[in-house]
């Protein structure tokens, strides 16, 4: 006698549970909704990002669910009828969440790709930015040299250096009539600059196209099993239950 009165209690409590959970994805999915950006790819990827790695909620949601409907209809078998509706609304949920993963799938994968593509085009520009900064530097220090080749040039011929200055105005002078010398002192610094620009900006565009792979794959596999994990539910589950309510028409 106990179990049986426990039976529908048991029911209750599953189906609640069930429909909390599946009742709190949805409300975390109008929420993303209501602050939908989808023209900004990064918020894009978070959408699909937290819908694929919380499609595992109204899963359990349904089958804690469906737990409860079978344990309603083994205890009082009059009773099963009167969650019909609730069933047939459940098994259409999980229909349409299997398209909607099916869909999300190569939509993640897409905006990945052109989230990746829009990082790579940022690290190339501010490469380019860096390169044209150095470029500035090098032509400023060229300028910075000859006019001070040009003011020892004017201090020799008016014999105003001695010594060590004359030494270093004569070595100024020799830089400004053989660029090769000139160039042969700005080469190292410059060209140690430029690798590291380069080295940096390749490390960037291979961590975004590593990362942007290994998150597009995760979430894209993922979404592919839950929605043949709700299809299989809702197509099946649909398909029994008109199936089971044929013979009654008849």
């Amino acid at each position: 006698m106990k179990a049986f009165s426990l039976s529908p209690l048991t029911s209750l409590i599953l189906k609640l549970v069930g429909i909390v959970l599946i009742s709190t994805y949805l409300i975390d999915l109008i929420v993303y909704l209501i602050t939908a950006d989808f023209q900004n790819s990064q918020w894009v990827l978070n959408l699909t990002t937290q819908l694929v790695d919380r499609g595992f909620i109204p899963l359990v949601g349904l089958a804690i669910l469906f737990t409860g409907f079978w344990v309603e209809s083994n205890s009082d078998p009059a009773t099963s009828g009167s969650s019909r509706g609730l069933r047939l609304t459940a098994l259409w949920l999980a229909s349409v969440l299997g398209l909607a993963f099916l869909l999300i799938a190569p939509w993640h994968f897409s905006t990945t790709r052109s989230a990746a593509d829009d990082q790579i085009k940022k690290a190339e520009q501010n490469a380019a930015s860096q390169q044209a900064q150095l470029d500035a530097q090098v032509q400023q220090l060229r300028a910075q040299v000859d006019a001070q080749a040009n003011a020892a040039d004017q201090a020799i011929k008016a014999g105003q250096l001695q010594g060590e200055e004359l030494v270093r105005a004569k070595q100024l002078q020799k830089l400004k009539s053989d660029p090769k010398a000139l160039e042969a002192q700005i080469a190292p610094a410059r060209d140690q600059k430029q690798k590291e620009i380069q080295t940096q900006k390749q490390q960037i565009v291979d961590q975004t196209r590593k990362g942007a792979l290994q998150t597009g794959l995760r979430i894209c596999l993922n979404s592919l099993l839950l929605a043949f994990g709700y299809a299989t539910i809702g197509w099946v589950g649909l398909r029994q239950l008109f199936n089971l309510q044929e013979p009654r028409g008849s």
